[in-house]
């Protein structure tokens, strides 16, 4: 695996990242029956969104800044990012743990909560990288993927004393 990253590459991956984590909590949301755990994901959902469009802008900038960047859109250059992030943080939607998700909150949560984990882990590697610009976005964005596991955690407290 490549060591270092350029921001482009980051931004590309933490895109992905972004869309496959709202997938998987409207996904959950229209899944389950209870009330306030749709409300949390659907919460999740559009906080994933708002990660996304930051990462599109923050995308913008970076490609007025450098001409050379049209290799990241190629098709074996964005397989690549997509395998990194498919086997990085949320599961595929198909996948045996997240189907049996559908059906159990409590799994649905700790899939949730395995999720947000692993993306401020993949997030911190991106860091190790990089600089300026990129570094600013995603140490932003590690606070608000630790503000998702703790409304996580939180909940799966909650939820267990139920």
């Amino acid at each position: 695996m490549k060591e270092r990253f350029s921001a482009l590459e980051v931004m590309e991956m933490a895109k992905d990242i972004e869309k496959r984590g709202k997938k998987f909590y409207l996904k959950h949301a229209e899944a389950t029956e209870n009330r306030d755990l749709r409300e949390l994901f659907k919460k999740l959902a559009q906080d994933e969104q708002d990660h996304y469009e930051k990462f599109v802008a923050l995308t913008e900038e970076l490609r007025e800044d450098k001409k050379d960047a049209d290799y990241l859109y190629e098709e074996d250059v964005s397989a690549y990012f997509n395998y990194l992030v498919e086997y990085s943080v949320f599961p595929k939607d198909d996948s045996e743990e997240s189907i049996e998700a559908l059906n159990d909150v409590e799994r649905a949560l700790k899939l949730a909560i395995q999720a947000e984990k692993d993306s401020i882990l993949f997030y911190r590697e991106m860091c190790e990288f990089n600089e300026g610009k990129t570094i600013e976005a995603v140490n932003k964005l590690i606070e608000e993927e630790k503000d998702h596991l703790r409304a996580l955690g939180k909940y799966i407290k909650e939820y267990g004393q139920k």
